[in-house]
C-alpha cells in the first residue's frame, strides 16, 4: 500500500485528516531534509555547536556546583550541631573544635563565621600551616581579639585591634537575617578579613532570645581555578562572571587600581571590542542575559558560541560561561558528512514506513474515536455538534453550576452532581462536561446561577475542584466560559489522569467514581480497589 493509494480510500472525516496529515509530515520532512542539506548547512552547524556547548556550558556549572553544595551541606550539619549543643559565638575553643575540620578538608572553604544579633562574632580562617581566629565581644563590638594558633589550634600570639566593622552590617548577615531558616548565597563582595572577593553561604536560624547566623566563605578564585581544571575545548574557556555583568579577573592580571579592581570584576557591559571573554559577556548582555539560549558572537574576528549558566537562583549574582570557536563545530560536521547522509535517508523511510502502518492498523479505531476537546478557533461549530450527539460515555450536559432550578436556590447536591462528572472522566478515559444545557440538549446558559462576573465563575469552579477533588488534577481539567445561541455556556475538558481520583463529599467520605456508558457509576471499595489495580 502506497500513499496515494491510501489517500484514494480514505472514507471518514476523521480518516481524511489523519491521511492528510501523515502525507504532509512526510512531505514536510522530506523538503526539510532536502532543503538543510542543500541551502541551509548553517543550520546543522548550529546544532552540533548547540550540543557541545550546551554540553560544556553544563558540565562546568555541574563543576561549581560540586564545589558549592558540599559548603551548603556542611553548613546545615554545622548550624545543627551549634543548636543542639547550645553554643554561642563567645566559646572560641569549642567552636575551634568544630569548624577546623571542615576548613582543613574542604580546601574551597576560606573561613568560618558565627555571629548574633547583639554584634558577638567568631570567624576562623587557615593562616598558613596553622590558624587565625577573631572573637568579638557583643559588649565593644568594635574591639576585636586576634589570635595566632599553630597546626593543633595552640594559641602562638593575640592582640587586640579596634575597628568599626560591624558583622550585621555585612552581606551574608543581612541576606541571612531578612530569611531566616533559608540557606543563601550572597553576590561577590569582598571579604574584610582578606580583602579578596568570594561568595558566602549562610543560614539564620533563632537562639533563645536572639537571631544567630552561621557562614562559610568561598573565594572567588578557588571557583575560576576549578573552572580551569575542567578540560572545555581544545580552544575553548570557562569563566566567572556577575548578573551585573562584571567579569572575573585575577588580581595579578588585573589593569589599573579603580573601584572594581576591590572585588575582582571589571565591567564587560555594552560595548564590545575587549577580550574574547569581555566581548562574550557584552554579547550576554546585549541578548538580555539569557539564562539558557546560546549566543553566536564575534571576538577579534572570529565567530565563537556563548553559554551561560548561573551558579544560583539569584541571577544577579554569580555566572559560570563557556565560549567555544564554531570553526570546531564545522570541522565535526565535515568529518560526519556519510551519518548525516544516512540519518537523512533513515528518517525518510521511516517516515513513509510509519505512515503506512498507522493508517492501515487505526484507520478505523481513529475514524469513530469520541471529540474529547474544543478547538477555540470553532469554538460554536464545536458545542454544536457535542449537543448534537447527546450525552455518551465522554460527554455529560448539567443545566447549572450551582443553582437549582426548581427551589430557585442554590445547592450542593447540583456542584457534587456534576463533580461526580469530573471526577468520573479522570478516572476513565476523559470527556467534556457541559454546563449550561440541559440533558435534552436544549442550550439554558449560566445566567441562572447569578455569578457577579465571569472572574467570580472561574474561581468557584476551580475552588470546588481543588476542595473536593484535589489541586493536583488541575493539570488534567481545564474549564473555559463560551458563547452559544446569545448564551454563555461553560465547557469542561477532561484528560485521563494518570493517578486514582477520589471526590471528597461534604460528609467527608472518599468515592471513587467511573464513567460507564452515560452514567456515573460509584464504586464499593472492593471494586475499586481492583479497577485502579487494572487501570493505573
Amino acid at each position: 500500500m502506497t500513499p496515494f493509494s491510501l489517500l484514494r480510500t480514505s472514507s471518514g472525516p476523521v480518516r481524511s485528516r489523519l491521511l492528510r496529515d501523515l502525507v504532509l509530515l512526510v512531505l514536510l520532512t522530506v523538503g526539510l531534509l532536502v532543503a538543510i542539506n542543500i541551502l541551509l548547512i548553517n543550520l546543522i552547524k548550529e546544532d552540533v555547536a548547540e550540543n557541545r556547548i550546551e554540553a560544556a556550558t553544563a558540565l562546568v556549572r555541574d563543576e561549581v556546583r560540586g564545589l558549592m553544595v558540599p559548603v551548603e551541606q556542611q553548613l546545615l550539619i554545622i548550624r545543627d550541631g551549634l543548636a543542639a549543643a547550645g553554643l554561642t559565638p563567645a566559646d572560641e575553643g569549642a567552636l575551634n573544635q568544630r569548624f577546623s575540620p571542615i576548613l582543613a578538608h574542604m580546601g574551597q572553604i576560606a573561613g568560618a563565621i558565627d555571629a548574633s544579633a547583639d554584634g558577638a562574632e567568631y570567624f576562623l580562617e587557615r593562616d598558613g600551616d596553622g590558624w587565625m581566629t577573631q572573637l568579638r565581644d557583643p559588649e565593644t563590638v568594635q574591639t576585636v581579639r586576634i589570635t595566632r594558633r599553630d597546626a593543633e589550634l595552640r594559641p602562638l600570639e593575640t592582640l587586640e585591634e579596634t575597628s568599626d566593622y560591624d558583622p550585621r552590617t555585612r552581606p551574608w548577615f543581612t541576606a541571612a537575617a531578612d530569611r531566616p531558616g533559608t540557606l543563601l548565597w550572597t553576590r561577590p563582595y569582598v571579604f574584610e578579613s582578606t580583602q579578596v572577593p568570594g561568595l558566602t553561604a549562610s543560614v539564620g536560624w533563632m537562639q533563645p532570645g536572639q537571631l544567630r547566623v552561621t557562614a562559610l566563605d568561598v573565594t572567588i578564585q578557588t571557583i575560576v581555578e576549578s573552572i580551569e581544571r575542567h578540560a572545555i575545548a581544545a580552544e575553548g574557556r570557562g569563566f566567572l562572571f556577575s548578573g551585573a555583568g562584571g567579569v572575573y579577573v585575577p588580581e595579578d592580571s588585573a589593569g589599573p587600581a579603580d573601584a572594581e579592581q576591590a572585588s575582582g570584576f571589571f565591567s564587560g557591559h555594552l560595548t564590545p571590542g575587549g577580550t574574547l571573554v569581555f566581548d562574550a559577556v557584552s554579547a550576554w548582555n546585549l541578548a538580555d542575559r539569557p539564562a539558557h539560549d546560546l549566543i553566536r558572537f564575534t571576538s577579534s574576528g572570529v565567530q565563537w558560541w556563548g553559554g551561560f549558566r548561573p551558579l544560583t537562583e539569584d541571577l544577579s549574582g554569580g555566572w559560570a560561561g563557556v565560549v567555544l570557536p564554531v570553526s570546531e563545530t564545522l570541522a565535526i560536521l565535515r568529518s560526519r558528512w556519510h551519518i548525516v547522509a544516512l540519518t537523512v535517508l533513515g528518517i525518510l523511510m521511516a517516515s513513509l514506513g510509519m505512515t503506512t502502518l498507522v493508517v492501515r492498523k487505526y484507520h478505523r479505531q481513529l475514524r469513530d474515536m469520541p471529540k474529547l476537546s474544543i478547538d477555540r478557533r470553532r469554538a460554536e461549530d464545536d458545542l454544536r455538534e457535542l449537543i448534537a450527539t447527546g450525552e455518551s460515555t465522554h460527554l455529560e450536559f448539567k443545566s447549572t453550576m450551582r443553582m437549582n432550578l426548581h427551589s430557585k436556590v442554590t445547592g450542593r447536591e447540583i456542584e457534587m452532581a456534576w463533580l461526580k462528572a469530573v471526577a468520573a472522566f479522570l478516572n476513565s478515559e476523559g470527556g467534556i462536561l457541559l454546563l449550561g444545557v440541559s440533558d435534552d440538549g436544549t442550550v439554558l446558559g449560566l445566567e441562572a446561577d447569578k455569578f457577579e462576573n465571569e472572574d467570580k465563575c472561574r474561581l468557584h469552579f476551580k475552588n470546588l475542584l481543588n476542595h473536593h477533588i484535589g489541586a493536583e488534577y488541575a493539570r488534567f481539567v481545564r474549564f473555559d466560559l463560551y458563547d452559544l445561541d446569545g448564551l454563555r455556556v461553560g465547557a469542561v475538558e477532561c484528560d485521563r489522569a494518570d493517578t486514582p481520583a477520589f471526590l471528597r463529599d461534604d460528609k467527608g467520605r472518599e468515592l471513587f467514581i467511573i464513567r460507564n456508558g452515560p452514567s456515573n457509576i460509584d464504586l464499593p471499595i472492593s471494586r475499586a480497589l481492583k479497577y485502579i489495580r487494572g487501570r493505573f
